[in-house]
């Protein structure tokens, strides 16, 4: 009598669906998790890469609207690490200022000023470079992602 009272208790347990879906639940998990994380890291990444290129930017807006004054590195360095909270952002390389002549939609370095040279032809103009460099590490390590990646950007203004 014992076993069959044990058998028809097993019998009605596996019939029940009270726990059905808490068990799939359970068994998706782990897939929806490891389809969300990379995602998500993908996007903190395409961030970081849109706030380097928003600080090489503003590097450059800040060299052209302080153009009537004497070209300073440091400050408009300030401006591409000030223009975002962003860790880890240097302007890299350093800004720079150089002529070059402009033909159409060319433009060819030529020296660094004072402009001496003389455009043969085209028109002559100041330029300032600005760059803009930070590293992104993934939150997890991906087998064909390298440990830390470099996200570079650079932005160039006529000033004069």
């Amino acid at each position: 009598m014992k076993k069959g009272r044990f058998s028809r208790s097993w019998r009605k347990l596996l019939r029940r669906r009270d726990g059905t879906s808490a068990i799939e639940l359970a068994l998706i998990l782990p897939v929806i998790a490891a389809m969300i994380v990379p995602l998500a890291d993908l996007g903190m990444a395409a961030f970081t890469k849109m706030e380097v290129q928003n600080a090489a930017q503003a590097g450059a807006d800040y060299a052209l609207k302080n153009a009537s004054g004497t070209f300073n590195a440091t400050n408009i360095g300030t401006a591409v690490t000030s223009a975002t909270a962003l860790s880890g952002l240097t302007a890299t390389p350093t800004p720079s200022e150089s002529c070059a002549c402009v033909s159409g939609t060319t433009i060819t370095d030529t020296t660094a000023p004072p402009c001496s040279t003389g455009c043969a032809s085209g028109t002559e103009g100041i330029y300032v470079t600005v760059g803009a460099q930070a590293s992104y590490t993934p939150l997890f390590p991906y087998p064909t992602i390298p440990g830390a990646i470099t996200f570079n950007a650079t932005s160039q203004v006529r000033i004069k």
